[in-house]
């Protein structure tokens, strides 16, 4: 297993190295359960949205949809209802004040929001944090922070979906570049690699921080590699899947590795997923 293990490091470069974009974590509330809400249906400019029994009305340039660690499904994202109350504006910083709807809907916890310990000192009580990964401009690449194995799905440009602080997030500039490091997060290589350095959680999963994801190898010939694993996920994206024997192997070609280099390693992840 270790020699598996130190094959894969020899064969590429830390994530954190690449030229692929820096991990960041999900956007953070303070107060989910105001700003967290369920898109019933829209109507023109605005959007009904109801949580726990109580039900608004709320201008639709203001709800977006959410993505939780727990709804990150391998290669895309099913379409939900789960949105957010986003009081941002497109560069990111808090809106000078908030329109009519969305301040109805947040007012009943506007004193829990102002206690809020991440809102400095005259900031606007409506703000929320680590707004970097809900930026749409540039294709993202996320996945959950807890599971079994890696689960990466790519969110093109211009998808409004806004990760949850159970996300982490990177942003590429390129969408090859989304498409292969999302083929290669979904890996089995890369389980087997992470799960052997991820920190351990409850139930035989483990935590995929941002740290722990910096240190996956990519493969050192990258653009071979985007040429072997962007076409796979474009696939997987549009609903055809590959399986995990097709993608093991061309994230061995990607490396320039054999089945056989890899295969004590891989072997061990199946095992602790299976248990």
């Amino acid at each position: 297993m270790r020699t598996a293990f130190d094959r894969i490091v020899a064969r590429g470069i830390p994530l954190r190295d690449a030229p692929l974009g820096r991990a960041t974590f999900g956007v953070k509330c303070g107060c989910n359960d105001a700003f967290i809400v369920e898109a019933v249906a829209e109507h023109g400019d605005t959007v009904a949205v109801e949580c726990q029994g109580r039900t608004g009305v709320v201008e639709r340039d203001r709800v977006r949809p959410l993505l939780r660690g727990d709804a990150v499904t391998a290669w895309s994202i099913p379409p939900s209802r789960s949105a957010i109350i986003w009081t941002h504006d497109s560069l990111g910083r808090p809106l000078r004040s908030l329109p009519a709807g969305a301040a109805r809907w947040l007012a009943p916890w506007r004193r829990q929001l102002v206690n809020r310990t991440d809102l400095r000192t005259g900031g606007a009580w409506w703000t929320l944090f680590r707004t970097e990964a809900a930026d749409f401009s540039r294709p993202r690449v996320v996945w959950s922070d807890f599971g079994r194995q890696p689960r990466a799905a790519l969110l093109p440009a211009g998808d409004p979906t806004v990760p949850l602080n159970s996300c982490y997030v990177i942003a590429c500039d390129d969408h090859v570049d989304a498409l292969a490091l999302t083929a290669l997060l979904n890996s089995p290589v890369a389980a087997a690699f992470l799960n052997a350095i991820a920190e351990p959680a409850r139930g035989g999963w483990r935590r995929y921080l941002a740290w722990t994801v910096a240190l996956l190898p990519v493969p050192a010939s990258w653009d071979r590699a985007r040429e072997l694993l962007a076409p796979i996920a474009e696939r997987a994206v549009l609903g055809e899947p590959p399986t995990p024997d097709e993608l093991l192997v061309a994230a061995c070609h990607a490396y320039r590795l054999r089945r056989s280099d890899v295969a004590p390693l891989v072997a061990w992840c199946h095992s602790q997923a299976i248990d």
